[in-house]
């Protein structure tokens, strides 16, 4: 057995781990001493018991273990805890009750804390708070991180982990690479991973302790940066770059030598491709060669295979299909044949199975099914906002043609808080309240009446015939079913307008189609809904105010030219113009108002447009913002920069007032769902 070690990382927190690895993964179970408490994080797997329990005893005596952390459920975190149960020792478990849910299948036998019901924090005895951080899908929906208040040290779980051959307790230089190989294994994506990242780099940390890897106590922040710029996951599509301007081949073959140095250990490689026919330098950088580039590409994984087999493939994997996006490459030969074969055999079927999957597969082609598809919502199965459009053109222009006096009512109902949901739990668990109020809808749903799914988190309700007061009556009850419902992880509140069409038909000066006039005045009181602070019902507006009540627009910018310019163009088109000529002075007005959308220069005083638009991203109120730059500075390091941060529109100054002005009105008007 392997001799118990232990490690006080800071004041009172003690690494506890064992020595073992499997498969480049360590253990790193932490234990917090705080008086007379003990507080112990993801004690482990059943392989490191003894270690762990050894080096917890050392440390404080059994019983006064009062906590164990589980951050995720995943079994090399937590299928030790009936183990240390059976010793006698006595806890509370503290997790996310969406972890509770799978780790009782351990047989942990325990009372649970649940961080969710507890205002995600722990305060101990002595008055010490541990704040719980929710960091959903990464890589489990309820997975979460400790920050100690006292420390300021945050124990990440499976963020900052990393794959590691040659372990050390602390991060040394090579350690970036490793930690990025992890999470491109492991984390679905950029998307997903970014906010969160975001967000640390707003905190006040002094060391990161992940529980696999090595614990990072320097240059903080450029670990969390790689991280928030990583590309990784299923939903990978990496910005493309130019192969010969990188290095041509010899730059990107160089890439996975250098990655897998810094996994397994440079002597290794240096043995791998010992008798190729090409020179490395110090730093494992191909510097010569005497073969094409793609038959150097296809000989270093065919050496890897043949020589380290399998394993070395499967980590390097993830970052050889990042570098054949990004540089338009094919995959290297050696994954389409060996990698391919194994999975075929691993996932061979039965005669009769091959069957049934081609004729599920050609069920899935079929005429019917196709046209599902495009006319109906892949999550609720309503009728999407295409048919929708259609279906209120055909009806409006039949009652218009035969001067019918029936009246119709429009519903319009946009969820609330789904970004916020989408946000700490994830899109799965935003589908899954679609798919809730859905069944809420259709529970209220008359015979003859439409129900459709939009675009943007809204739905809308067709009332072949009612009055308005009847249309009110039914919103209201829509409204409160949504509200009170106890189907939805947090509470959900929907904003809703409604209009008839005999208000339409009273108006003589509306521009638009009926139909196109029916449906806009419906979203313009969804809009004037959210503004009179959500939870509302809306039913009263004019063509007028249609018109007018568009919202704030904030223009960032020092050039008072160019500030008065736009302010003018866009007050007469009736938005209501905020201006800001430094960016801290816009970040406090960003937060204080509700702005349909910002302008702002990159080249401001005291903040920069780019930092500007950082901060606008790492604040949940104001990260959906719409966003468009407009600057003297523009060229490929700029452009590049503000695509990274989500900016889509880009404009260099001196600029055509109508092409800004088109992409402005049409950014709002997607953000409204219009």
């Amino acid at each position: 057995m392997v001799t118990p070690r232990t490690v006080e990382i800071a004041s009172g927190i003690h690494w506890v781990g064992g020595c073992a690895q499997d498969g480049g993964l360590h253990c790193n179970p932490y234990l917090i001493v705080d008086g007379e408490e003990g507080i112990l994080f993801d004690p482990g797997s059943v392989l490191d018991f003894e270690d762990v329990f050894e080096n917890v005893c050392s440390i404080i005596p059994l019983e006064q273990i009062k906590y164990v952390v589980l951050h995720h459920q995943d079994p090399d975190f937590c299928s030790a805890v009936p183990l240390f149960e059976k010793t006698g020792a006595t806890f509370e478990v503290v997790t996310h009750w969406r972890t509770q849910t799978l780790v009782k299948y351990y047989g942990i036998q325990s009372d649970y804390y649940i961080i969710n019901d507890q205002n995600f924090e722990l305060k101990l005895a002595s008055g010490r708070t541990l704040s719980f951080i929710l960091t959903p899908y990464l890589h489990f929906p309820g997975a979460f991180t400790t920050y100690d208040n006292q420390t300021k040290i945050l124990l990440s779980s499976d963020l900052f982990g990393a794959f590691s051959y040659e372990w050390s307790l602390y991060a040394q230089d090579d350690y970036l690479e490793k930690m990025k190989t992890f999470h491109e294994h492991y984390m679905p994506s950029n998307s997903i991973l970014r906010p969160v990242m975001e967000m640390f780099l707003g905190m006040d940390i002094n060391m990161i302790a992940p529980q696999h890897g090595s614990i990072i106590r320097e240059n903080i922040i450029s670990y969390i940066k790689a991280l928030r710029d990583l590309e990784c996951g299923i939903l990978l599509n990496p910005i493309k770059r130019d192969l010969a301007k990188s290095g041509g081949y010899m730059g990107i073959c160089s890439a996975v030598l250098k990655r897998l140095g810094s996994i397994f250990n440079q002597e290794s490689v240096r043995d791998l491709v010992a008798d190729l026919e090409l020179t490395l330098d110090e730093n494992l950088n191909i510097t010569d060669y005497n073969v094409t580039g793609t038959v150097l590409w296809n000989m270093i994984f065919e050496r890897i295979l043949a020589r380290k087999g399998t394993t070395w493939l499967i980590v390097i994997e993830p970052f050889t299909e990042t570098l054949s996006k990004e540089y338009d490459v094919p995959m290297p030969d050696v994954f389409e044949s060996h990698i391919k074969k194994i999975e075929d055999e691993a996932s061979s079927l039965s005669e009769q199975n091959r069957m049934l999957k081609e004729i599920n597969t050609r069920l899935e082609a079929s005429i019917q099914e196709s046209q599902n598809k495009l006319l109906r919502s892949a999550v609720t199965g309503l009728y999407n906002f295409s048919f929708f459009k259609n279906y209120l053109t055909s009806e409006i222009n039949s009652i218009f043609s035969d001067r019918s006096d029936q009246n119709p009512g429009l519903v319009i109902i946009s969820l609330d808080n789904l970004e916020r949901i989408e946000y700490l739990y994830g899109h799965d668990e935003v589908e899954e309240v679609q798919r809730n109020v859905t069944f809420i809808l259709e529970s209220l749903k008359e015979r003859n009446e439409m129900l459709f799914e939009l675009q943007g988190f809204t739905f809308a309700y067709y009332l072949p015939q009612t009055s308005k007061a009847a249309a009110q009556n039914f919103a209201e009850k829509i409204r409160h079913a949504i509200v009170s419902s106890e189907k939805f992880i947090e509470q959900i509140t929907a904003s809703i307008g409604l209009v008839s069409l005999d208000e339409i038909k009273e108006k003589d000066n509306y521009s638009e189609k009926l139909d196109t006039a029916f449906y806009n005045m419906a979203t313009m009181r969804v809009k004037l809904a959210r503004n009179m602070g959500r939870n509302t019902v809306c039913s009263e507006s004019s063509m007028t105010e249609y018109q007018n009540a568009t919202g704030k627009i904030l223009i960032v910018d020092s050039d008072e030219i160019t500030v008065d310019v736009l302010k003018t163009a866009l007050e007469n088109i009736n938005y209501q113009v905020i201006t800001a000529s430094d960016g801290r002075t816009a970040v406090q007005i960003a937060v204080d108002e509700s702005l349909l959308l910002i302008v702002s220069e990159v080249m401001i005083p005291k903040m920069d447009g780019f930092l500007f638009r950082e901060e606008m991203l790492a604040n949940s109120n104001t990260n959906k913002i719409p966003f468009v730059f407009l600057s003297y500075l523009k060229n490929d390091e700029s452009v590049l920069r503000a695509s990274n941060l989500g900016v889509e529109h880009y404009f260099k100054k001196p600029f055509m007032l109508s092409e800004l002005m088109g992409v402005i009105q049409n950014k709002i008007k997607g953000e409204l769902g219009q």
